[in-house]
């Protein structure tokens, strides 16, 4: 049951193939409009990752906004080092960070259980109850396992860019991910399935 919810959450993919990408990234360096195609390469996966996170669709919106700002200002000095998707992600882990240190969560809890409606996550695989029962599980995960999942499911990253984010090897992350569906799983059957 959890591995289908969680697999829902995968973006459509904008693909680019690793020379596109490397050449819309040295154009965009100096001239922003060669920027357009990595910006629709990723902005879905940013916002929702962000969406997931913050659980408020205007925010989720300002924070992409921010980041893709962001991004255009460093891209100049931007040094390949590892993936251009790990550097995206890991810049906005940081503005995900710096956003939960100047606000406070504003929607009592049970409004936060509920992503945004327009961001529809889940689509119509499970009913609201599961949803929230899914989110109640994922709640009780620490920070990391919660950032794991979101990088994976929401912001649909692969196991490479999730261990350039992380800082962890691409072999940890599909262990770290495996072992959380797993426990994910065995913890929905005890719940939810006796």
């Amino acid at each position: 049951m959890v591995l289908p919810v969680l697999t829902a959450l995968l973006p459509e993919a904008v693909t680019l193939t690793n020379e596109e990408e490397k050449a819309f990234i040295e154009a965009a360096r100096h001239n922003r409009a060669a920027f357009a195609p990595l910006y629709r390469r990723y902005v879905t996966a940013v916002y929702r990752y962000f969406a997931v996170r913050v659980h408020h669709r205007e925010t989720a919106e300002d924070l992409t906004a921010q980041l893709f700002t962001e991004i255009l200002a460093k891209l100049p000095n931007y040094q390949e080092q590892g993936s251009f998707a790990g550097w995206i992600f890991t810049i906005a882990k940081r503005r995900l960070i710096d956003h939960y240190r100047r606000h406070q969560p504003e929607l009592p809890l049970e409004e936060t259980a509920v992503p945004p409606d327009d961001a529809d996550v889940f689509g119509d695989l499970i009913s609201r109850e599961q949803q929230n029962q899914l989110l109640q599980l994922v709640a009780e995960l620490d920070a990391d396992q919660q950032e794991l999942l979101a990088l994976r499911f929401a912001a649909g990253l692969t196991f490479a860019e999730i261990g350039a984010t992380m800082g962890k090897s691409e072999a940890a992350c599909k262990m770290a991910v495996r072992r959380l569906l797993n426990e994910l799983q065995t913890l929905w059957e005890v719940r939810y399935d006796s």
